[in-house]
């Protein structure tokens, strides 16, 4: 045992004891200040062909080196990777229309993807690892998970027109959807039609999509001159039922919305037509009467205007028709 006056005080020695350790867990990389956390995922709603920007690193207060690790789950390849120093970018890697930004003012890391689509459905990682001074250490995890929508695209038309057995085949269409659950109903006259068999098909695309393909089989006897059919598609992308109309005659042929508007159309051309011959008669006809005017009038008629000329001229030939006095 060691003299009294050798001996340390007990608080310098837990100070050394605390160091000890402080060291070793410095030397050993895992340091209370670099404990990974990982955050819970965050949702991420978007329509197809948009562009979608999501934080994905937050309280990036470290000036040395660090790292931004971007993958899907799933698959092993990194879609995006950058590395910093000093709060700017020394190195890029990333795939088309994906990449990482990094914000200085906010100390936060952005993953941002182009053009989305259906396909780029799903849970993404983003990775933030302290790089120097080594070795990599993890400082935080979080989750992306990405849903991506679209849009249907509705279309209806006159698939076939049987005169011998009397029926006609509408189709409604409902392109390029997602998700899957899509509502589709047909209507006669703004009432709903059941009367008449339905034969619908569900496909799914290669790009992730579905599409919605309904035949209507209608008889003569359901339909009367200018009877309109229309197709109501209801999804959860749109804010409110997409309805086209088609509109039978007796003669089998159909008018979609499309071709009736060009009806009123090509009225209002034809009297826009009508007006502009007219103007053109009446300007041609004011460019003739003043020098048949001159040749027939005295030189006092020259000063009255053309129109009342001619009134004159016609008055003064009734007043004096041939075979009276003078």
């Amino acid at each position: 045992m060691l003299p009294r006056e050798l001996q340390l005080p007990r608080r310098v020695i837990k100070l050394l004891v605390l160091l000890i350790f402080i060291f070793h867990l410095w030397h050993s990389g895992s340091m209370i200040q670099t404990t990974s956390i990982v955050l819970s995922p965050k949702m991420v709603l978007a329509l197809q062909g948009e562009t979608v920007r999501a934080v994905c690193a937050q309280n990036i207060e470290e000036t040395e080196g660090f790292s931004i690790t971007l993958r899907r789950q799933g698959i092993s390849a990194k879609l995006c990777y950058i590395q910093l120093g000093n709060f700017t970018i020394w190195s890029r890697n990333c795939t088309d229309r994906i990449s990482l930004k990094y914000n200085k003012s906010t100390k936060e890391g952005c993953v941002v993807m182009e053009r989305v689509s259906v396909k780029d459905s799903g849970v993404y990682s983003c990775t933030l690892d302290k790089t120097i001074p080594p070795p990599v250490r993890m400082l935080s995890q979080s989750h992306i998970s990405l849903t991506v929508s679209a849009l249907p695209v509705v279309e209806v038309s006159l698939a076939s027109s049987s005169p011998i057995d009397k029926e006609t085949t509408l189709t409604c269409s409902a392109w390029d959807f997602y998700p899957q659950d899509i509502q589709l109903s047909w209507s006669k006259d703004s009432q709903l039609f059941t009367n008449s068999p339905r034969n619908d098909s569900l496909f799914h695309n290669i790009n992730g999509s579905y599409s919605y393909r309904s035949n209507l089989v209608v008889s003569k006897d359901d339909w009367n001159e200018f009877s309109q059919f229309s197709c109501q598609v209801n999804h959860s992308t749109l804010k409110m039922p997409v309805v086209k109309n088609l509109t039978l005659t007796q003669s089998g042929k159909a008018s979609s919305d499309y071709n009736l508007y060009w009806i009123p159309l090509f009225g209002v051309l034809a009297i826009l037509a009508a007006i502009v011959v007219a103007k053109s008669v009446k300007l041609r006809f004011k460019s003739i009467s003043p020098s048949s005017a001159e040749r027939g009038l005295p030189e006092t008629a020259e000063t009255h205007p053309p129109q009342e000329s001619q009134s004159d001229i016609t008055y003064s030939l009734l007043t004096h028709y041939p075979g009276s006095t003078l």
